[in-house]
């Protein structure tokens, strides 16, 4: 027990703050990039789920069940990867 208590505090403080400094700015360019990915994804979601929604919109206008069909699949998957990705940003924040 005595080995382990010979390490000064002052030693394994300052390593311990090198090791911080160290890591910062990949922490930072990191959480940059998740953010940026983050904003993307809901962008492409909601263009997804927009793009989906019009396209029903003009299969029913048009009597056309393939494509309404084809708007509703769209928009659905589109809507369910927004609540996912709503659901896991509210954890991360």
């Amino acid at each position: 027990m005595g080995a382990y208590s010979t390490t000064s505090r002052r030693g394994s403080s300052r390593a311990a703050e090198d090791a911080v400094s160290e890591t910062t700015p990949h922490l930072v360019s990191n959480q940059q990039a998740r953010k940026l990915s983050r904003t993307v994804s809901r962008t492409l979601a909601w263009l997804i789920f927009v793009g989906g929604l019009v396209g029903a919109v003009l299969g029913i206008a048009g009597l056309h069940v393939e494509i309404t069909v084809a708007g509703l699949i769209l928009a659905c998957t589109a809507g369910l990867v927004l609540l996912k990705l709503r659901a896991g940003g509210a954890e991360s924040d």
